[in-house]
């Protein structure tokens, strides 16, 4: 077995700094009473027309968006163990090669992921120490939980794939061993007898569960028990899902909740950018919950309360939608009174007194300047590192909310 494999590098911050590209500004449509006229924003040359999100599609596009529809069928590790705190990354996985690559699938597997057809793959793990680049965690303390969820064309794929994918990676070291999971006989699983992490696979109609977990000690009972329980909550989220046909992948809708071209995009609104799930996407439904703020405890109890069901994110803006308006600007009102001792508030953007801004130094790290606005029950995050920009972008995403009324 593979004492350590490299963890998934791609992180879902609700503050990610991309680099701000600015298009031609326009701000349409008069107020209705009661409302800004966003006409008197300051949105610099931030484009406000809503973007026709389809003209954009692309061939890498469907399997992305099924990728991100399975984000909404993977177990959180931490509603498993909820001492898993720090997540180690999240995001889909949208090739067999990037799958063998970065994902808790042993880099022998990759003839057995192309032979099988995999389609995509939703990858997340969590630990309960934070993730550290310099240290391998197989040296560490941390109990971890790696679920990756691999899509096939068909359950018969699916089930040869998961017993291969054993197979290969029980035979990367003579000292493997096999081990039953209580409650799962179909399941394959290995560990290496002294060492304290254990792979498993288990197929479940179209879709394999690949497990990679880490326990403080070389504890193989608690190890598989451990892996029966991610399966417990895993399997009936599988259940409630419906994958897309393979044949109807490539037209699945890319904003299918109707955020996206809500969405401040850097750059004209009719460029077209490919669906990427770091920089450019919808997280419809359950997969939202992978932006859900952890830290303070009061920002992710708001987030609950808000109700939110749908996030889009586009390079430096994140928008969520809420139940209603007054949750989307209960959210911004706690993410303000509850900030870091690094960050502080500064001045919000003129016109708007409901919008938030704030700056955080960390170390020796670049500058950092968060703001938050709402229009209706939609909220957005936007960021950069300088300030007027950003309190320009924060103008601009609320024009954009009201011109897409």
């Amino acid at each position: 077995m593979v004492e350590h494999r490299t963890p998934v590098t791609a992180r879902l911050a609700l503050g990610a700094l991309a680099v701000l590209l600015v298009g031609c500004g326009t701000v349409d449509g008069a107020a209705t009473p009661g409302e800004i006229d966003v006409r008197s924003l300051d949105v610099g040359s931030y484009t406000t027309v809503p973007a026709d999100i389809e003209i954009g599609r692309k061939p890498t596009d469907g399997p992305i968006l099924e990728g991100l529809r399975m984000a909404g069928a993977v177990v959180f590790p931490h509603e498993v163990d909820p001492a898993l705190t720090h997540s180690w990354g999240t995001d889909v996985l949208d090739t067999p090669q990037r799958a063998s690559d970065t994902s808790a699938i042993s880099n022998v597997n990759l003839a057995v992921l192309e032979r099988h057809r995999m389609i995509v793959g939703f990858d997340i793990a969590e630990g309960t120490l934070a993730f550290d680049k310099a240290k391998p965690a197989i040296e560490t303390d941390a109990r971890i939980t790696r679920v990756v969820l691999l899509r096939f064309p068909g359950a018969g794929n699916a089930k040869e794939a998961a017993r291969e994918l054993e197979s290969t990676d029980f035979g990367v070291s003579p000292d493997n061993r096999p081990v039953p999971i209580p409650g799962y006989a179909a399941a394959h699983a290995h560990w290496r007898p002294g060492i304290k992490t254990i792979g498993a696979t288990f197929a479940h109609g179209e879709i394999v569960v690949s497990l990679f977990l880490q326990h403080q000690s070389p504890d193989i009972d608690a190890l598989a028990k451990r892996v029966a329980a991610i399966l417990d909550a895993q399997i009936p989220l599988l259940d409630e899902f419906t994958p897309t046909a393979p044949d109807r992948i490539a037209q699945l809708p890319r904003d299918p909740d109707d955020l996206l071209r809500r969405t401040l995009i850097p750059g004209p609104a009719d460029q077209r950018i490919a669906i990427d799930s770091r920089e450019f996407a919808p997280w419809t439904g359950r997969a939202g919950r992978h932006y859900r703020p952890t830290e303070p405890a009061e920002l992710g109890t708001a987030w609950d309360r808000g109700g939110v069901d749908s996030v889009a994110h586009a390079y430096s803006t994140t928008l969520f939608r809420f139940r209603d308006e007054a949750d989307a600007l209960a959210f911004g009102t706690t993410w303000h009174d509850t900030l870091s001792a690094a960050a502080h508030p500064i001045a919000a953007p003129a016109g708007l007194p409901q919008a938030r801004c704030a700056e955080r130094r960390a170390g020796t790290a670049p500058a950092l300047t968060r703001c938050y606005v709402s229009y209706r029950r939609y909220g957005a995050f936007v960021s950069g590192a300088e300030p007027a920009g950003v309190r320009r972008q924060a103008a601009a995403q609320f024009a954009l909310l009201a011109n897409a009324q």
